[in-house]
């Protein structure tokens, strides 16, 4: 369906590469983007490359600029309403701060002075959009963050918007895949407000989702390989692929999967460093750290045979490369693939998908992957001996599969900037919740002259 007119006008704020404004321009919403921003400069590459029109006088960089003097004095809000353009719904990622509690006499808004929040907030002030959709990371729900939850709650319902007490939580992989889903775990929090100009309605409500698969979706049908591409497809396809130390890595854990007689592998950290037939222990250490070394020291002394041998062996041929060669992070194994092979005869990694983390070799089901993340840690497929690529890393996001290389950015960029972005599908199933609540049809393929308009 396509649109002559838009149905609504949206702004972007902390944009990345572009989420939130692939979900609402799309053909159901038919939104249109009359403001978009963010302070990194490769974002604004990919951005603009998707979405050249934004150049004349939708880009803005900095956010600050917007609502803040040269001098750091706060911009009038006569100055802010002149600078943003009118729109229906405020969109932002924006990153988590801590807020102070000085100045709180002055409002809660003033309380987040100084964080990026509260440029947020400056701009809902002067604007009065109808819809907020605020994302950021899932920890901004935890327990280390009630304060800062209770403020921005608190700072949006000053400005009379509808809010819930609780966060909305929510991940790809819950949606099935004609909801727009996507076979990754990735839970966020979602900040869904909308303003209310009747003095007597209240400000509270449930939360309009809850953490849970949607329609009936079994998020064990998931399988990874429907979103991989051929490797004929694939550009500098070795530069995907495992180097010989990471496949002796992932050749020595294989090994000591299927070496170990127990139909079933521990759940806890498997240390290598740990194989000791008494734990050693420190005064003073923390008690997640005692709990694992015993746990390592008696799984040692129940298969001591076998690990000693294990370590022995040499994982690249003529080398020597024993696991005591290994670095550090990968004498170490986290076992996560029960459900995918629950007995000793099924266990073959190579099946598996895994990951090279800190904390060691982790692996998991070929269903979906954990969260893109910003950092090193690309998920590995097993069956193809190498790592996803940032075609597939944007697949897992609902971005196009050109977004990247239409760009020019390096892979290294691709996967930060993936790993940073907010989800197209979720962003398109949380907004349309979000305008149902409101009586509007809005993403929900209702012909244009059926759809309602924002007063």
């Amino acid at each position: 369906m396509s649109l002559t007119t838009p149905t609504f006008k949206f702004i972007d704020l902390f944009s990345g590469v572009g989420g939130f404004h692939h979900a609402l321009s799309s053909p159901e919403f038919g939104g249109e983007c009359v403001l978009a921003s963010d302070i990194e400069e490769t974002c604004k590459q990919v951005y603009l490359s998707t979405w050249p029109e934004m150049k004349n006088g939708g880009w803005v960089g900095d956010i600050r600029s917007l609502t803040l003097n040269e001098d750091g004095t706060d911009k009038t809000m006569k100055v802010v309403d002149k600078l943003v353009p009118d729109h229906d719904v405020l969109c932002a990622g924006f990153p988590c701060q801590p807020f102070s509690k000085s100045g709180s006499q002055l409002g809660t808004l003033d309380s987040t002075r100084g964080t990026l929040f509260f440029d947020i907030m400056t701009i809902v002030k002067a604007k009065r959009p109808k819809f907020l959709i605020l994302e950021n990371v899932r920890n901004l729900a935890g327990p280390r963050h009630r304060e800062t939850w209770a403020t921005i709650v608190e700072a949006i319902r000053e400005l009379n918007y509808r809010v819930s007490d609780e966060p909305v939580v929510f991940s790809p992989h819950l949606l099935p895949p004609d909801l727009g889903g996507s076979p990754q775990s990735r839970d966020r929090v979602f900040i869904l407000a909308t303003r209310i100009d009747s003095k007597e309605t209240g400000l509270e409500q449930e939360p309009l989702l809850e953490r849970a698969a949607i329609s009936g979706w079994d998020t064990s049908y998931w399988n990874i390989e429907d979103y991989l591409q051929n490797e004929s497809e694939i550009l500098n396809l070795d530069n995907y692929k495992l180097r010989r130390e990471e496949i002796a890595w992932i050749n020595a854990w294989d090994a000591f999967a299927k070496g170990i007689p127990d139909e079933t592998l521990p759940g806890f950290p498997i240390w290598v460093d740990a194989f000791t037939p008494k734990p050693e222990i420190d005064a003073g250490m923390p008690s997640w750290k005692v709990d694992i070394l015993i746990k390592n020291s008696d799984f040692f002394n129940r298969h001591r045979t076998f690990i000693r041998s294990w370590l022995r062996h040499s994982w690249i041929e003529g080398e020597g490369y024993r696991v005591g060669d290994f670095p550090a992070s990968r004498r170490k194994f986290e076992w996560q693939a029960r459900s995918a092979q629950p007995i000793r005869a099924d266990r073959d990694l190579w099946k598996l998908t895994l990951h090279f983390r800190p904390s060691g070799l982790r692996v998991k089901p070929a269903t979906y992957l954990p969260a893109l993340v910003a950092i090193t840690q690309t998920s590995i497929i097993g069956t193809r001996r190498r790592r996803i690529t940032p075609v597939e890393a944007a697949r897992l996001q609902g971005l196009p599969d050109w977004i990247f290389e239409r760009a020019g950015v390096d892979d290294a960029t691709a996967y930060k900037q993936a790993g940073n972005g907010v989800n197209v599908g979720v962003v398109k199933f949380v907004a349309r919740t979000l305008f149902s609540d409101a009586g509007l049809t809005w993403g929900q393929e209702a012909k244009p002259e059926d759809k309602k308009n924002v007063a």
